[in-house]
């Protein structure tokens, strides 16, 4: 299944996150920290630390000196760890025998079709080639117009999306179902600039390392595919050449990523309009024939979230970029079919693209096939995850961890002396309207409707596994919102995540979440307030980031501050933004305080949160709760993860989650001893916590 796209304004917490070798804090010369992330960084030579100096070092050091990345990953420890368990757990599922009915046979299927080398070595990569030659065969703006509005072709190329989280293009825009932001009962189609190979339209301009490592391995897997798909060494070098000069055209017309995560540009990506709108802002580029095509032109209400990006359109579509474009949609489409052909194309390609990355080994085949079906046959793997693994216990006990934290949470807000009675009271409001799902839906959906012919090659199957989700997705456009639902077009249930949607005003706690170093059910009460507490308190805290404070109780996009009070956040949102600026990664690389103050804030909202349900629980034990927490963010990952995540991502480093979140809190310094001249040390008017 490709999952619907998440506008940037969702916050996806607790993700996985990044690191570099070294990074120095605002501080004195002497408190620089090591970052213990990158594989390598920590070895036997590494002095152990005092926890009044280095806190995530001194906690963390024996265990991540003992960590193996294992075969085929980028890391692990902490959420990298969570992913595998989960993982594991997903394909068990998968296997297990004793679950039945339509959605246990699909999958299944899927799953011996997936393992079955036998029939896909024979076929090789005859499946793919009927589509390779249609897509060569296009030799005019007619044709190509013609494809892009064939809804028959939607899933040969969903794909191209904006976002991490899926979504669905079958042209050069992506479009999603999501919420009006100006009336949250309503759905509306957001229509929004393709997803591109090096993520960061600023990529475009000046090549970041990042990027080049991002670059190389993509061509390397695009090489070795278009190799297996009888293109020759100058054919691919071309048509390679082409794709990136194409989406040269396409980033600059785009908003780069640090724009895209500045709170303050939110307001323009909110464009409502209806279909002439679109044709009209479109002009020579046919995107109402291709909305038509695809069954999208009844929508209610559009969102064109780049209207700049739309209306350029006209000057790439033309007849002497056709070449550009033809090549661009071959290499781009195709890069995702390797894992449904032949074990030849699957290994080679893997192996450069890893290669370039420096991921070492493989999974195996078994929990490869449970993550491809976990993404193609999303909603139906997930109800067998649910049905396997989700308990009403487990589920009533996480809600009472929940409940404790929003009634503190209410206390903390009623308490905030620097918020005036106005603002505070529709505060509070919009806490007490927050939606709560927490673990599992009650009543899952199911694809009932969804079969594969008896004769289906596996790559068959898998275009139409992602036509329909895409055909699901789309049927709830003009469908009134229902705050009850749980939307796993963006997030399955079994993934190890949580995340708040400001546009509903949720907290959406996932039953993947709750395993590993998140949660155990012997852990004690300071360990679960410690991992899972705060966590459940960080997602509330996003309702309150730069981001999610400009919706209000409904999720609707409108100010809900008093003047004097947006701008005391603003001042004290900066002032963490300009900590995060002052952190320099190695080889003079920047960090982005813009990028990350949101997760920062929430880490810290989380923990504020938690301390204040441990402090009215008698002999509650502050050691416990720090340890665990430090744990969450204890990881060894290869350092092109690391460099991609340092550089794009909104989440802060994992050492940085553990040292900057905790030196913030008076409970800290007294379990601890931290005293002035210690590293961990920060002065209370120094301190950046907005909460």
């Amino acid at each position: 299944m490709k999952r619907g796209f998440i506008r940037n304004i969702i916050s996806v917490g607790c993700l996985l996150l990044s690191a570099l070798l070294l990074c120095v804090p605002a501080l004195a010369d002497a408190n620089a920290w090591l970052n213990t992330d990158i594989d390598g960084a920590v070895t036997e030579d590494t002095p152990v630390a005092r926890p009044q100096d280095d806190f995530n070092l001194a906690m963390n050091r024996d265990y991540i000196l003992n960590l193996v990345i294992p075969e085929g990953n980028t890391g692990t420890g902490g959420f990298n760890e969570l992913n595998q368990i989960v993982n594991q757990m997903r394909l068990d599922a998968i296997r297990d025998e004793t679950l039945t009915g339509h959605d246990a046979e699909l999958v299944r299927r899927y799953y011996n079709m997936l393992l079955d080398w036998d029939t896909r070595d024979a076929l090789g990569v005859e499946p793919a080639m009927p589509y390779v030659n249609q897509l060569r065969a296009i030799d005019s703006l007619e044709a190509m117009t013609e494809w892009f509005a064939d809804k028959r072709r939607g899933g040969i190329t969903a794909f191209l999306s904006e976002g991490e989280k899926g979504g669905n293009t079958g042209c050069l825009f992506a479009y999603s179902v999501s919420n009006s932001s100006d009336d949250p009962s309503a759905r509306v189609l957001s229509i929004t600039p393709i997803g591109l190979s090096l993520g960061d339209p600023a990529e475009y301009t000046k090549l970041s390392e990042n990027g080049r490592v991002t670059k190389e391995a993509a061509t390397a897997k695009w090489t070795a595919l278009l190799h297996h798909l009888g293109f020759s060494e100058a054919e691919t070098a071309k048509m390679i050449d082409n794709t990136f000069a194409l989406e040269a055209l396409l980033a600059a017309q785009q908003s780069d990523l640090e724009a895209k995560k500045n709170p303050a540009n939110q307001a323009q990506y909110w464009n409502p309009t209806d279909l002439a709108g679109i044709v009209a802002m479109c002009g020579a580029f046919p995107a109402g024939e291709i909305l038509k095509g695809w069954g999208m032109d009844h929508v209610n209400q559009y969102d064109v979230t780049e209207p700049a990006y739309m209306k350029a359109l006209a000057d790439i579509y033309t007849a002497e970029n056709l070449e550009l474009l033809r090549d661009w949609l071959t290499v781009r489409t195709t890069e995702q079919w390797a894992n449904y052909l032949d074990k030849d194309t699957r290994d080679d390609v893997k192996a450069a693209y890893d290669g370039a990355l420096g991921i070492r080994g493989t999974e195996g085949d078994e929990l490869e096939a449970a993550r491809i079906i976990f993404n193609d046959l999303g909603i139906p793997a997930d109800n067998l995850y649910i049905a396997k693994y989700c308990t009403p216990e487990l589920r009533d006990e996480i809600r009472d961890i929940i409940d404790a934290i929003i009634a503190e949470y209410h206390n903390m807000l009623a308490e905030e002396t620097w918020l005036s009675e106005a603002t505070r009271e529709k505060a509070i409001e919009k806490l007490d309207n927050l939606a709560v799902r927490a673990v599992y839906p009650d009543n899952p959906d199911h694809w009932e409707d969804l079969e594969f012919a008896a004769d289906s090659t596996l790559l068959e199957a898998a275009l139409a596994s992602w036509q329909y989700g895409r055909d699901m997705e789309l049927s709830r456009v003009n469908v009134p919102v229902d705050r009850s639902e749980w939307n796993r077009f963006i997030m399955l249930t079994s993934e190890s995540n949580a995340f708040y949607n400001p546009s509903d005003n949720s907290i959406n706690i996932l039953a993947g979440m709750l395993n590993g170093v998140i949660y155990q059910s012997d852990y004690s009460y300071e360990q679960k307030l410690g991992t899972i507490g705060v966590i459940i308190g960080h997602e509330i805290s996003h309702a309150f980031d730069p981001m999610g404070a400009q919706y209000d109780k409904d999720g609707r996009f409108i100010s809900w501050w008093i003047d004097e009070d947006k701008s005391a956040f603003d001042a004290r949102a900066k002032k963490l933004v300009d900590y995060y600026d002052n952190l320099v990664l190695f080889d003079g690389i920047k960090y982005s305080g813009t990028r990350v103050q949101g997760e920062a804030i929430a880490d810290m909202g989380g923990m504020k949160c938690a301390l204040r349900v441990g402090a009215g629980v008698e002999g509650f034990d502050n050691k416990k709760f720090f340890e665990a927490y430090a744990r969450l963010w204890a990881i060894k990952v290869v350092k092109s993860f690391e460099l991609s995540r340092a550089q794009t991502n909104e989440h802060p480093l994992a050492y940085l989650r553990t040292n900057v979140t905790v030196m913030q809190f008076d409970e800290f310094y007294k379990t601890f001893d931290v005293k002035e001249g210690d590293g961990m040390y920060m002065a209370p008017e120094d301190r950046i916590c907005v909460w």
